[in-house]
This record gives C-alpha cells, sequence and structure tokens, in this order.
C-alpha cells in the first residue's frame, strides 16, 4: 500500500439506523474495506471473502455472534441487504470510531492506526437521537468512545458515572461467575448525557478472545465457555 495513504471510511452512515436505541461500535474496517478502492483491495477481497461492510473480514465474528444471539435468520458470510433489514427491525445502529486514518503496513491493529480523525458528530448524533446501550467491539473502542467522543474537548458532549459503571461491570462478570479483581481496566463505562444514562460494554475480540479473556474476569480453565457466555450476556443485554 502507498505510504501516507489516508483512508476514508465509506459505509459510516449506512449504519445510522433511525430510531436505534442500541449501538454496536468498532474503530475502523480493515484495509480491503476502506476508499480509496484499489485493485490491491479488489484483489485481497477476492481471495479471502472479505464483504465491503463493516465487520466485513471473514475473521472477524462479529456477524456470527448477531446470527447466533440476536438473528438466526442471518446468513454467512454477511450480506447488508439482509444485516441492514435486521438490524432496524431490532433499533440496532452500528459504526466506527475513526472516520479516517492512515495505517501502518496492512495490518487490522487498532494500533497501527494513525493520523485518526473521529466519527465525534455521528456517534453523537445517535446517542442524542436516543442510542442508550453501546457495545463496543474492544476495550480499545470503550477508551475512544470515552475519551475522544464523550470527554473530547472543552465542552465534554458527556461526563462519566463512575459509580454507576463499576455496579454495573461488577454484575456483569459476576453473573458469569468471573473475577473483577483481575480487570485492569474496565470493560463498562457509564456516561451521563444531558439528563439519560448510556452504559457502554465492551466484549474481547470476536475472532480470537482466548487471548485477552484474563483482561475480562477470567480465571478458570474451560475458557470456551466464558467465552461463549460472555458474548450471550453481552448481547442478550443489548437486545433486551
Amino acid at each position: 500500500m502507498p505510504i501516507g495513504e489516508i483512508e476514508i471510511h465509506p459505509y459510516l452512515q449506512q449504519g445510522q439506523i433511525n430510531g436505534a436505541s442500541k449501538l454496536i461500535l468498532g474503530s475502523f474496517p480493515v484495509y480491503e474495506c476502506t476508499d480509496q478502492d484499489n485493485p490491491l483491495k479488489q484483489q485481497n477481497r477476492q481471495n479471502e471473502g472479505t464483504i465491503r461492510f463493516f465487520y466485513g473480514s471473514i475473521d472477524s465474528g462479529l456477524w456470527g455472534l448477531y446470527r447466533d444471539n440476536i438473528d438466526d435468520t442471518i446468513l454467512l458470510p454477511p450480506n447488508p441487504n439482509f444485516i441492514l433489514p435486521s438490524l432496524a427491525h431490532r433499533q440496532i445502529a452500528v459504526s466506527d470510531t475513526i472516520s479516517s486514518c492512515e495505517r501502518h503496513g496492512i495490518s487490522s491493529e487498532d494500533s497501527k492506526l494513525i493520523r485518526r480523525t473521529y466519527n465525534r458528530q455521528g456517534i453523537q448524533t445517535l446517542i442524542q437521537n436516543g442510542v442508550r446501550k453501546i457495545i463496543c467491539t474492544s476495550k480499545g473502542v470503550l477508551k475512544d468512545l470515552e475519551r475522544q467522543i464523550i470527554l473530547q474537548g472543552n465542552l465534554p458532549f458527556g461526563q462519566i458515572d463512575n459509580l454507576a459503571g463499576c455496579t454495573f461491570q461488577d454484575n456483569f462478570i459476576t453473573g458469569l461467575g468471573g473475577n473483577n479483581n483481575q480487570i485492569t481496566s474496565p470493560i463498562a463505562k457509564v456516561f451521563i448525557v444531558d439528563n439519560f444514562q448510556v452504559t457502554a460494554l465492551a466484549i474481547p475480540s470476536p475472532g480470537s478472545p482466548q487471548r485477552q479473556l484474563a483482561q475480562f474476569g477470567f480465571n478458570g480453565h474451560d475458557w470456551r465457555n466464558y467465552a461463549d457466555n460472555y458474548f450471550s450476556n453481552a448481547f442478550n443485554w443489548l437486545n433486551e
């Protein structure tokens, strides 16, 4: 890929579901899914089966979790023509924190994304229009939601309710049989925007949860069962 290439998020507007009260929030698409499109991206999509949509990589696992826990009629690989009506029916928007950036190499890791422009207005608009629950697809996304979307600037969009956030996190992890003492950075935050609460919950990476579970309260031996329960409880909470 060209050095210094600025990639642009192509489908943020698609995820702005009218009347949404819930939100699935990520960071930024994989290289094959961004603009400007080019022959390398097209060839990679053809080779890998990647779809130009949110979480379009076949390795992401996000839409598989959505199918397993929210809408079992969704087919894989994901098709936006079926996913968007399903999201709209359930009042779930989908978005990312970053609207454009430069990438080191073609890595999908958030740490490789620099010169970021944040999708501040898009996410704030969703919250102003009714979003009250947010699933963040990593702790990094949760941190950017807090620092770049809610608290950024001299006139912050909202503030943090630390007590409510700690209570929500404790109840969620305890319900899984997990250990809150292992969590060194929060998995949940509660924000106050105007006069209402917005609760955000981070999930482990759907593609490789076992690498991160200790930071999400896991202290046992059956990591797969804990991960499955974590995802199930998170998506059920979102869809309530």
